[in-house]
């Protein structure tokens, strides 16, 4: 009996052993498998072939779980996203190559992947990178879509851009640009989107998109008063010119149309006070300041200012102001001293 019983001591002990020994020998291959596959992966990045490679480091993470070899595991997981990383700026140079929807596509489809696998395996660098980089790519389509008429799609693309970045100033103006061709008539529709963008460039020091902001509504405003002018739509031409001030304080032109506005009213002094005004804040030659010397002669003449208004309209004798302001001169103010030369 006693017999008996070391027997099956010694069994049992040889199988236990047999046991580790195969189990130690299983997770060697493991290893030497996941290694392996952990090599591939790796040149396969280095050949910039993300997807094989991505789907190589996988393939070695799962062998490397099943068997549970925490060091390869721990090496992959820090690897994997930074691959992903790499995917996406590769894609990003693509399409700073090409420049095309299609080349914009890829990059924010893999921007999106690499900021899913930075979640999952808590790299937040990677992370970072790629949730700053989605919206702009958003914005970058925006623009492509709007260089091509598709507005819609333009306004889709600035709206999930916002919604990622509400702190995005260049977006807002985008959204200005994108509605004012989307409705055109509407200004006060479009110009909210300019003085967002103004606002929040002013929050976050973007100069660049605060000068753009302010310039365009400036520059749109005029536009769209001159056209009202010449409709003979004077009030709404005027409220438009006097908004300039909120976006250039200086703009000698805004002053240099409401001169003009003023005069085809009749109202010689709001005419002489802006056409003044302009010339303070002009910084061009005296060519260019021909206009505004003949706005400015002409409120005088209507205010009965003969004197002042002959010396306006002989520093108007520039340019294409030479004929109108000599014929002032001779014909209509009779100015002595003239002589119909221009300069």
């Amino acid at each position: 009996m006693k017999s008996l019983k070391i027997i099956l001591s010694f069994c049992l002990t040889l199988f236990l052993v047999l046991g580790v020994t195969q189990l130690s020998q299983a997770q060697d291959d493991a290893r030497a498998e996941a290694i392996q596959l952990y090599n591939s992966a790796q040149e396969l990045a280095g050949n910039n072939e993300f997807q094989d490679a991505i789907n190589m480091y996988r393939e070695a993470l799962d062998v490397s779980r099943n068997n549970d070899l925490d060091d390869i595991i721990e090496l992959i997981e820090e690897r994997l996203p930074r691959v992903y990383a790499s995917r996406a700026s590769n894609a990003y140079r693509q399409y700073q190559s090409e420049r095309t929807l299609s080349s914009v596509n890829s990059a924010l489809d893999y921007f999106k992947l690499s900021r899913d696998a930075a979640e999952e395996f808590g790299d937040q660098q990677v992370a970072q990178q790629a949730t700053a980089a989605i919206p702009q790519l958003y914005y970058i389509r925006s623009v492509l879509h709007f260089r091509q008429q598709n507005l819609n799609d333009a306004m889709e693309d600035l709206d999930m851009a916002l919604e990622l970045n509400p702190n995005y100033a260049a977006a807002y103006y985008q959204k200005g640009i994108v509605q004012k061709q989307i409705d055109p008539d509407d200004v006060d529709e479009f110009m909210q989107w300019y003085d967002r963008a103004i606002e929040v460039a002013q929050q976050i020091n973007d100069n660049r998109t605060l000068e753009n902001a302010r310039n365009g509504a400036r520059d749109e405003l005029i536009f769209r008063a001159v056209n009202l002018k010449d409709e003979r739509q004077f009030n709404r031409a005027i409220e438009l010119l006097n908004r300039v001030e909120n976006y250039d304080p200086s703009s000698d032109e805004a002053h240099f149309r409401l001169a003009e506005v003023y005069n085809e009213r009749g109202d010689w002094a709001n005419a002489e006070r802006h056409a003044r005004q302009a010339l303070e804040y002009h910084t061009g030659g005296v060519a260019d300041r021909a206009k505004i010397y003949f706005e400015l002669g002409t409120s005088l003449k209507g205010q009965g200012s003969i004197e002042s208004a002959c010396s306006a309209f002989e520093n108007a004798r520039y340019g294409d102001f030479t004929e109108p302001a000599n014929h002032e001169l001779q014909f209509e103010l009779k100015c002595e001293g003239h002589t119909p030369t221009g300069r």
